[in-house]
C-alpha cells in the first residue's frame, strides 16, 4: 500500500503532463475534439481526483512530520 502511495505524485505528474500536450493538439486541430470528447472528460476527472489525492497525502504528510 505503501507503494501505492508513492507512485500517486508520479502517475500526477504525467498525467499532468499530459493534458498539458491534449491542449496544445486541441488549438492545433479543434476538430479532433481532444478535450470535448466522453474519454477526455474522464480523463480529466480521473486526474482531477488524483490531484485531490496527492494534495491531501501531502498535507496528512505534513502534519505527521510535526
Amino acid at each position: 500500500m505503501r507503494r501505492f502511495l508513492e507512485f500517486i505524485p508520479h502517475l500526477t505528474l504525467v498525467m499532468a503532463l499530459a493534458l498539458a500536450l491534449f491542449t496544445i493538439l486541441d488549438g492545433f486541430n479543434p476538430m479532433m475534439e481532444w478535450l470535448t470528447s466522453g474519454v477526455s472528460k474522464g480523463y480529466i476527472f480521473a486526474f482531477c481526483a488524483l490531484s485531490a489525492g496527492t494534495a491531501l497525502l501531502c498535507i496528512l504528510g505534513r502534519g505527521r512530520g510535526r
